[in-house]
């Protein structure tokens, strides 16, 4: 706008030449009409879910930006989303019109066609087995408002399969409900606040630029650091304390902490005495184990310990930044137990600058009535972590049509092979996605969707209480169509279009209702994000608890799992976030053959008789792949450190290797519980 300012300037000092005057004056006119400015918003999975300008010009995205006017965005973005239009939207290996699967081959077809197919496929299915022979599979690629309508139309369809359980944060999630009743996390810039944060596997520096934006500042204002993580992350490069414990071991971590704090006398006795339960049990539990046994189990000396200890209690108020690491263990749970009990032992709960954090529920400000469970009687479950056991299994009736949105589970799933073996045992697979990535692979049908930057929705995050509008800055790129155009036409095609007609705008609205009910317009809210969660509010500061009790409530006791070495397997596989793309939608310049690289301590590589660079074999339970090793001295000996995401297709998708079991509590997915062993490759 600045420059169109300039330009017009420019342009009228010239009133002594009338004609190119009006050249001058059109040309700027024309300007004005083909660039425009958008609000919208990003829908990955991403904690972030940014507040979006995108400039267009003469209807293409010419430009993304971060929107100045949402707190947390703060007119920036992250690298993955900078780069989206080259990278993602724009690129030639976007799907754009519908595909059929015939003798292995994709074929362009009509979205008559497409349509009219996949009612069929439905119809027949629900007519010769029942509805619950469909799985509808939704998957965490975008969490938006309006995909709650999916799950109404497979409700109005009589109800049928769904997933229970998640690949993601349910671990940590079950836990803090026992803890606390229910979880609420503190707003990120209440860490601003804190004298000491914890941040306890996680890495926001690549996978949450805007809060690591506020940890930074905390830092900059005297807050000191700590970072507990296999790995020495780029997060942990920047900490005061860094702890590398040994896998599986944080909840031991967290009990020693609480031991030396006992020890010392450093607890908050008023705290602990009016608003927390089972104390005494707890102790008791905690007396089981020595802190010699600790410190051996979390392989952390009990110097260090002590150091964290007073940094942590010395500091209050001390918060505690809780990732998605900490999850992927069989009992995570145990973690966030012990991470909630050392702020409660200290009374870090309830205050500002305080608190465990792990993430915000992003459907928490939407009406849920839409997705009409009522009418869903014929629904049941199988487990997400497990998809591809539960499908094979699954019978009475077994599942013989699968339709999925967001979601690519053979390439994200654990067992991935196993999960394609599912999915090709299956008579008709329909996608909805933007690529043909692996799961696409073992497809019947895509259907090719839209984006954020062509649809029409609302968002809320997991990493912080704003809603944020979704707005079309150009209409859908060839023949894409949004998730939820797709389902009111195949609506039509069932017999219940009424139930399921409306525009957008008029399910938003129901969508929003609790939204509008604070006073906010809904004009407003397509406008511009709105703040739903103060950060000045804080959780528990009443000191009331939502469990049975009204108190904070301590875990009692626990079982102890075996933590002996695999000698047959004798490395953990550590799959982490990459820093180069969003879930599994990799970037053009990843599509291509290759060799996945896998990081190791180069004391492995010595042990192994390997070289930095070398190509070898990675072999688990479940399978093998040839990878390329690369040294990093930042790596616990017993780690193996590589990215999710890559696809099967290239030869780089490591869930090929990870196993398929379920968390003790909260339905997770304990991806680093798998076991690996490198091997020199024959050379023939």
């Amino acid at each position: 706008m600045n420059k169109f300012f300039y330009n017009l300037n420019e342009r009228l000092n010239i009133l002594n030449n009338p004609s190119v005057y009006i050249i001058n004056i059109l040309s700027v006119y024309i300007e004005v009409i083909h660039l425009k400015n958008v609000v919208t918003a990003c829908t990955r999975d991403c904690p972030g879910a940014c507040s979006i300008i995108a400039q267009v010009d003469n209807g293409k995205v010419v430009k993304l930006s971060g929107n100045p006017e949402h707190k947390l965005t703060a007119g920036f973005l992250c690298k993955n989303t900078t780069n989206y239009l080259e990278n993602y939207f724009y690129s030639p290996k976007r799907v754009l019109n519908p595909l059929l699967k015939e003798n292995g081959r994709w074929r362009k077809i009509s979205w008559d066609k497409a349509l009219n197919i996949a009612a069929s496929r439905i119809s027949e299915v629900v007519e010769e087995y029942g509805s619950p022979s469909i799985l509808y599979y939704q998957g965490f690629g975008a969490r938006t408002a309006l995909q709650l309508m999916n799950k109404r139309f497979f409700n109005l369809l009589g109800g049928v399969t769904t997933t229970y359980g998640t690949v993601c944060g349910g671990i940590g999630h079950a836990a803090m409900e026992e803890d606390f009743g229910v979880k609420v996390p503190h707003d990120p810039f209440d860490h601003l606040k804190s004298n000491f944060i914890v941040i306890w596997g996680r890495n926001p520096a690549v996978t949450d630029v805007h809060l690591w934006r506020i940890l930074k500042k905390a830092k900059r204002n005297g807050t000191k650091l700590a970072v507990i993580d296999p790995v020495k992350t780029k997060t942990a490069n920047k900490a005061d304390i860094f702890i590398q414990p040994a896998p599986g071991s944080d909840h031991y971590l967290a009990m020693g902490i609480i031991k030396i704090i006992l020890k010392k006398n450093l607890q908050n006795q008023e705290f602990i005495e009016n608003y927390t339960k089972n104390f005494s049990s707890f102790k008791t539990m905690l007396n089981k184990f020595s802190l010699k046994f600790i410190s051996s189990r979390c392989d952390i000396n009990i110097s260090k310990l002590n150091e964290l200890t007073l940094a942590y209690t010395q500091g209050k108020p001390s918060s505690i930044v809780a990732g998605w690491g900490v999850h992927r263990y069989k009992q995570g749970h145990l973690a966030f137990h012990m991470m909630d009990a050392l702020a409660a032992v200290t009374g870090n709960i309830g205050i500002s600058g305080g608190g465990v954090t792990r993430g915000f529920e992003e459907y928490q400000f939407f009406d849920l009535s839409v997705e009409a469970d009522e009418k869903g009687l014929n629904s049941r479950k199988l487990s997400m972590p497990q998809i591809g056991e539960d499908i094979l299994k699954t019978d009475d009736p077994p599942i013989k049509l699968i339709f999925l949105v967001s979601a690519n589970p053979v390439n994200l799933n654990p067992n991935s092979l196993k999960v394609k073996k599912a999915f090709e045992s299956v008579d008709f697979v329909i996608m909805v996605d933007h690529f043909l990535n692996d799961t696409s692979e073992v497809a019947d049908l895509f259907l090719p969707a839209t984006t954020f930057l062509e649809e029409e929705d609302l968002i809320g995050s997991f990493g912080h209480g704003w809603v944020s509008p979704v707005n079309p800055a150009v209409p859908p790129q060839g023949e894409v169509k949004s998730e939820f155009e797709i389902f009111q036409l195949l609506s039509k095609r069932l017999g219940f279009e009424e139930e399921m007609s409306g525009s957008p705008k008029k399910w938003l609205e129901k969508l929003a209702a609790p939204i509008l009910e604070s006073s906010i317009g809904f004009y407003e809210l397509q406008r511009r994000p709105v703040e739903m969660i103060s950060a000045d509010k804080i959780p528990y500061a009443d000191g009331k608890f939502k469990t049975e009790s009204g108190l904070f409530e301590f875990i009692e006791d626990f079982n102890q799992e075996n933590s002996g070495k695999n000698e047959s397997f004798p490395l953990y596989l550590l799959s982490v976030s990459p820093q180069n793309w969003v879930g599994s939608v990799i970037p053009e310049f990843e599509m291509v053959d290759g060799l996945l690289d896998v990081e190791v301590h180069p004391l492995v590589l010595e042990e192994k008789g390997l070289v930095d660079g070398e190509v070898v074999l990675l072999e688990s339970t479940e399978g093998k792949m040839e990878v390329r090793v690369r040294e990093n001295e930042d790596i616990r000996t017993d780690f193996i450190l590589t990215y999710r995401g890559g696809w099967m297709k290239y030869g780089k998708n490591i869930n090929i290797l990870t196993q398929d079991m379920l968390s003790e509590k909260g339905e997770g997915t304990p991806y680093y519980e798998t076991h690996v062993r490198l091997k020199k490759l024959n050379k023939a």
